[in-house]
């Protein structure tokens, strides 16, 4: 897969495409990236419609739960979290943010661990799966990385 539409495609995955003015643009728009993700829904248990998936990209706080099931669906399909399981790969999620942020490797590690920590009891999957892209989200914000947007 091409390597900015796989990252475009993580950062929707992780809440991280819509962001403050003044911010970085991805060059494409927030309709391109719902474009991209529209055709990973088909292998996703509960197939998304069009609105989930503009949910999951303007990172709504409380989308519907079939946005919610379409953000598990593509991290368990990039490898990020495992079936079954309530925290993510940290390796593989360090390695997917490094391709953003790639000098901050201990801050993108510490950022994986808390969420992690504050997700781990979180048993339904696709509650699971928002909760970490919002936490990741949340923390890079806090950390003021440069967060890229639609055009």
């Amino acid at each position: 897969m091409h390597f900015c539409k796989k990252l475009i495609i993580f950062l929707s995955l992780i809440a991280l495409v819509w962001a403050d003015e003044e911010e970085e643009e991805l060059g494409m728009t927030s309709e391109e990236i719902v474009d991209a993700l529209e055709s990973f829904g088909d292998n996703c248990d509960i197939k998304p419609e069009r609105d989930h998936i503009k949910q999951l990209v303007k990172n709504e706080e409380n989308p519907h739960q079939n946005a919610k099931c379409f953000r598990h669906c593509l991290m368990k399909e990039f490898e990020l979290i495992a079936e079954g399981s309530t925290t993510m790969n940290e390796e593989k999620a360090v390695d997917m943010l490094g391709m953003m942020f790639s000098d901050s490797k201990d801050d993108l590690e510490e950022i994986v661990k808390i969420c992690n920590g504050e997700n781990a009891g979180v048993a339904e999957k696709c509650e699971n799966a928002h909760k970490h892209g919002m936490c990741i989200l949340r923390e890079l914000k806090a950390r003021n990385y440069k967060i890229p947007q639609p055009g």
